[in-house]
């Protein structure tokens, strides 16, 4: 087993542990937790058991993740300033948030760190050529 696959296989362990202490902490079964999402009991089992068709990091993600030194971490609300984000349901629209999100936090971190960051060719600072150079 790779590096990476081992790191992806304790970043869903560190969440699906963070969900149950979670649940625990809020007095939750999993069936009260399927009832608040709407999601299926048996899908809420698999994704913290890790079974088949459960939860996992995707793996471009977790590709993303570990080339950037991150992990995934599942924190409760309250340590996040701000409060709760509401992302949209919409799997494109999350996708899309999320996208810009992680590219707002990398940019300002090497941006903390004096590095700038590059410009992918096709991205949308990309297409803001002022002419040729």
């Amino acid at each position: 087993m790779n590096t990476r696959s081992v790191k992806v296989m304790s970043m869903n362990d560190a969440v699906r542990a963070a969900v149950g202490a979670r649940l625990r902490e809020k007095n939750m079964s999993r069936a009260d937790l399927a009832r608040a999402t709407g999601l299926n009991p048996t899908a809420i089992s698999r994704a913290l058991n890790g079974t088949q068709g459960g939860g996992t990091i995707p793996p471009a993600w977790a590709a993303m993740l570990d080339a950037l030194g991150l992990t995934l971490a599942a924190l409760p609300v309250e340590h996040i300033s701000g409060g709760p984000v509401i992302l949209p349901s919409d799997p494109q629209a999350l996708e899309r948030e999320i996208t810009a999100r992680v590219t707002a936090a990398v940019r300002e971190a090497l941006a903390q760190h004096g590095a700038a960051p590059e410009v992918e060719p096709g991205s949308a600072e990309g297409d803001k050529s002022t002419g040729p150079a």
